[in-house]
């Protein structure tokens, strides 16, 4: 995990909450000593599931944001997009 908070400029912490959280989801199954591995049982659909579930969590925060901030949702779907085009 250290090596890993340390490639992405994170705490540890921050790792390991991640690692829970991905075990909690049913994502990764962690072998003591072994390390941490995909689930034998996921399939692609429960992946995106989950990925769908935290981008969603992700735009109610943006969205709440952004009300409290005065930006329309005009604004902020033109700023989605903009935002979007410039990482194709």
């Amino acid at each position: 995990m250290r090596n890993l908070s340390k490639s992405l400029s994170v705490s540890t912490l921050s790792v390991q909450r991640a690692y829970t959280e991905l075990q909690k989801e049913g994502i990764i199954e962690s072998a003591e000593g072994k390390g941490n591995f995909v689930s034998a049982g996921l399939n692609k659909s429960s992946l995106r599931d989950a990925l769908i579930k935290e981008v969603e969590e992700e735009a109610r925060r943006l969205i709440q944001i952004s009300k409290q901030n005065g930006i329309s949702h005009e604004e902020l779907a033109e700023l989605l997009k903009i935002l979007w085009e410039e990482e194709e």
